[in-house]
């Protein structure tokens, strides 16, 4: 592993990098191996990386976002990898064998969503938000399948023994379909399945937290992604929850989101965005709501 000193406050203390991605660093502490920091870039990207720039700044407010994410939800009783915020980049968290899953939460119709549904009229609200399980891929690869694409929408049947690929983008029904997969090929862990319904009902009591503190401050929440890992045998609800993660208008109707930079929005407007997001998650009332408990 690569070691890394990503901020010069704690040139002290020796990272290991664990893993790098686009928007994010993931890296070990030696001294206690069974947690990790996440650490913040100023990149943004779109497009699967296709469109890619840096925001000074951005780091630390994703960072914040994410904390004031994680706080809120902890004080609902979800239980989450996040620990506590070590610096203005950086949170700590329960390290995580994470699982290979995108999962997204829609309380209206949009993007993708009406690519796949092409008779649902956009921002069309749902009676109760629409989960939906994407497998995370990468170069359009599947362990040692090829891909047309990566990111497919994943159909499956908790204890079935098949799980169907499907294009993200295109009307969903058998000819969406380009790959079944032997439910062995995706599961790696005892009883993967059964958290399937799990991760289902927290990524909709997660989206009803905040779709309610969105709400009181005047927002609309359209949707949100999330991703999950296993701390000891547990799961945990991982990775970051920031301005990336979701789709939020504000009271104009504006994006509050990376939506903003997908519309070729100015860097200097996304920034602005970011510092705004920051600001209003900051006002966040734990425990002001119940949805019951997971």
């Amino acid at each position: 592993m690569e070691t890394t000193d990503p901020d010069s406050h704690n040139e002290e203390v020796e990272l290991l990098l664990i893993t790098e991605g686009k928007t994010k660093k993931i890296a070990s502490v030696p001294v206690d191996p069974s947690f990790c920091w996440v650490i913040s870039k100023d990149d943004v990207t779109a497009g699967d990386g296709a469109k890619h720039d840096v925001i000074p700044g951005k780091g630390a407010l994703a960072t914040t976002t994410t904390c004031n994410v994680f706080k809120l939800l902890k004080a609902h009783g979800i239980h989450t990898a996040f620990i506590e915020q070590i610096d203005s980049r950086i949170f700590s968290a329960h390290r995580c064998n994470m699982l290979p899953y995108e999962v997204v939460v829609r309380g209206r119709a949009w993007g993708s969503y009406l690519k796949r549904n092409p008779g649902v009229e956009k921002g069309q609200p749902f009676p109760t938000p629409v989960v939906e399980f994407f497998l995370k891929t990468k170069d359009r690869r599947w362990k040692e399948h090829n891909l047309p694409c990566d990111d497919p929408l994943l159909i499956y049947t908790p204890g079935g023994l098949d799980m169907e690929l499907h294009y993200p983008n295109q009307p969903t029904h058998h000819t969406s379909r380009f790959l079944t997969l032997r439910a062995n090929e995706v599961l790696s862990h005892p009883n993967e399945w059964r958290l399937f319904q799990t991760m289902e009902h927290l990524t909709r009591l997660v989206f009803l937290i905040l779709e309610e503190e969105w709400r009181r401050q005047g927002k609309q929440f359209i949707d949100l992604k999330l991703e999950f890992g296993l701390h000891h045998g547990q799961l945990l609800l991982a990775d970051v929850v920031d301005a990336d993660s979701w789709r939020l208008l504000d009271e104009n109707g504006d994006p509050l989101s990376k939506q903003l930079y997908r519309e070729d929005g100015s860097l200097e407007d996304m920034l602005r965005v970011y510092e705004h997001v920051a600001a209003l998650t900051g006002k966040f009332l734990p425990g002001e709501h119940e949805f019951g408990r997971p």
